[in-house]
């Protein structure tokens, strides 16, 4: 197993939303006005592809979007004020000291006040095989979970975090201890929550369901949209279509739509007039909110920066 530990802290904005970016697997994490005393952030995770403990504070509004991909979130807050699932018809309040779990398999949205957090992150490989061995059952399976714990079942799930956190947050604790206390925690997790296959094993996305989906995402690039609505679109789960992509395309859904608005940024750029237009009205009518992480995609995939293409189709006039 591939240990991961990463401890930051800081006090420069972009920097956190360049961490959390990363660690959310996101595209779009925003931070608001900070507090009178200062801007700090701190971000701490310790684990392995299995299982990960996390702990986050962050001494601001934020709020934007996560993609836990295949792998499963436990989170609980550690004062009011973050909502998960906000653009959903049930969004979900998180209370302090109350675990829930984070939607699975699909992109959600989040917002938060100053506050921390604290989250175990499994391998979605990982906890569906503990649960199917809870069942008896030979085949792990994509999870469902109940919305809420009553004191029944949070008692020992509370007992068995604060047991198993000491040794997972140690990242000298040896592979072999970290594999059992892993199971562990896993084990009470799906226990706690009634971990259950959430549906029938989801049929194969075809070519032509791909080619739809890209299709549709190329139609409505400039739209806000999430993964969510682009698989309701072409009428299959969230879960696969990121897999699909992922064989079929090499990329995720998301990273596709995003390199279809690069290229509509890029042929407004060479059609427009340097003198009545600029590159950041462009990117934001495409959708690109943050202009540095922008620039540095568009530089990535076309070999200059934005403001060269523009300026360029002036020249060759």
């Amino acid at each position: 197993m591939t240990p991961i530990h990463v401890d930051r802290r800081g006090s420069l904005v972009d920097d956190a939303v360049a961490l959390y970016e990363r660690a959310y697997a996101s595209r779009d994490i925003h931070i608001g006005e900070t507090a009178r005393d200062g801007f700090a952030y701190r971000f701490r995770a310790v684990g392995d592809q299995d299982v990960t403990m996390g702990t986050s504070d962050v001494a601001a509004h934020r709020w934007g979007t996560i993609s836990p991909g295949t792998d499963y979130v436990l989170v609980w807050a550690t004062s009011p004020g973050m909502t998960i699932d906000t653009d959903s018809r049930d969004p979900v309040q998180l209370l302090p000291g109350i675990p829930v779990m984070y939607p699975a398999g699909r992109e959600f949205r989040f917002d938060g006040l100053p506050s921390g957090q604290h989250s175990v992150r499994f391998g979605g490989a990982f906890l569906e095989s503990i649960a199917a061995a809870r069942r008896g059952d030979d085949e792990p399976r994509q999870l469902a979970f109940r919305d809420a714990l009553g004191v029944d079942a949070l008692r020992p799930l509370r007992s068995r975090i604060g047991e198993a956190a000491p040794r997972l947050l140690d990242p000298s604790t040896p592979a072999a201890d970290r594999a059992r206390w892993n199971q562990s925690i896993a084990d009470a997790v799906a226990a706690a929550f009634d971990a259950t296959p959430a549906r029938a094993p989801t049929a194969a996305v075809g070519s032509s369901t791909i080619r739809f989906a890209k299709e549709w995402m190329v139609a409505n690039a400039r739209r806000p949209l999430t993964v969510a609505e682009v698989s309701a679109a072409a009428g299959v789960s969230a879960r696969g279509l990121q897999a699909a992509f992922q064989r079929h395309v090499g990329v995720r859904p998301m990273q596709f739509l995003r390199e279809a608005r690069l290229h509509g940024v890029r042929s407004d750029l060479l059609a427009a007039d340097p003198d009545e237009t600029t590159v950041a009205e462009i990117a934001l009518s495409w959708g690109f909110h943050h202009l540095g992480r922008f620039s540095g995609y568009y530089a990535d995939v076309y070999g200059e920066p934005p403001s060269e293409t523009l300026r360029g189709r002036h020249v060759r006039r």
